[in-house]
């Protein structure tokens, strides 16, 4: 008993530490000019300090939190436009794998991942080995477990052209959806399934790659990630139409929709 409470009070300790240098560091921010590179490279130095010592601790039973903790940082970070502008994405990486070390069944962080970590900072080898280890963590009992095998897979396809893994990935995830009676997890095992024939027909097929683009488009997290999806499915043979209420609808191409049942 006593070496808990230890530990306990190491840990909110630990955390108040890194929650006080957060607080200091955006007083410092907020009485800098927005445009100001020493300032954003010593932010960005300061920040991945922190995240290094984070990387390897125990969370001493407060793993949400911090994970929580550290995805407002990063989205503090993802968000700071004039200095990704300047700096670039870098340290996606570096976040998450606090973020999932921490909480590994932290299903919407591995969305994150695998659009930031792959579309922004360029590095969708390094963004699967995290999502990988983290998923190790990982049962079909998990709710929503089957989204991380979903992204990994569209991943893999989209910017390692690995369609060997990522078969694999879109069947774990299909196999996982199909345990949970959900109208979520039944459209992930019809998407999945429709990845997986595609591959086994043609592993570089155009059908797969614009399926796997559109489940980018339909969890995408930021305008710019949309607009990306978008353009890419354009490419892939789709094209806009405009309604008569005036909205803008993509069309797919028409074996697509054959693919997907529509």
């Amino acid at each position: 008993m006593i070496k808990t409470l230890i530990n306990i009070g190491i840990g909110l300790a630990t955390f108040a530490g890194v929650v006080g240098l957060q607080m200091q560091r955006q007083n410092f921010l907020a009485t800098q000019q927005v445009n100001n590179l020493p300032l954003w490279q010593q932010q960005e130095a300061i920040t991945s300090t922190q995240l290094r010592l984070w990387r390897d601790m125990p969370g001493f039973g407060f793993d949400n939190m911090i994970a929580n903790f550290w995805l407002i940082q990063f989205n503090i970070y993802l968000g700071d436009d004039d200095a990704r502008g300047a700096l670039g994405y870098g340290l996606t990486p570096d976040f998450f794998r606090v973020i999932l070390g921490q909480d590994p069944r932290f299903i919407r962080a591995y969305l994150i991942l695998s659009t930031i970590g792959s579309l922004y900072a360029g590095e969708p080898e390094e963004s699967i080995q995290i999502a990988a280890q983290a998923m190790t963590q990982l049962t079909p009992q998990v709710p929503n477990s089957y989204f991380p095998w979903l992204y990994r897979g569209t991943d893999e396809m989209l910017f390692l052209g690995d369609g060997k893994a990522a078969l694999k990935s879109f069947q774990t995830a299909a196999a996982w959806a199909k345990t949970w009676n959900t109208p979520e997890s039944e459209a992930v095992v019809q998407r999945a399934q429709s990845l997986v024939d595609s591959l086994r027909e043609n592993p570089d097929s155009r059908v797969a790659k614009t399926i796997g683009w559109l489940s980018i488009l339909g969890y995408a997290t930021t305008p710019r990630v949309q607009a990306i999806a978008v353009q890419k499915i354009l490419e892939g043979g789709g094209r806009v139409e405009r309604l008569p209420d005036g909205r803008r609808v993509i069309i797919l191409p028409r074996e697509v929709q054959e693919r997907l049942g529509g």
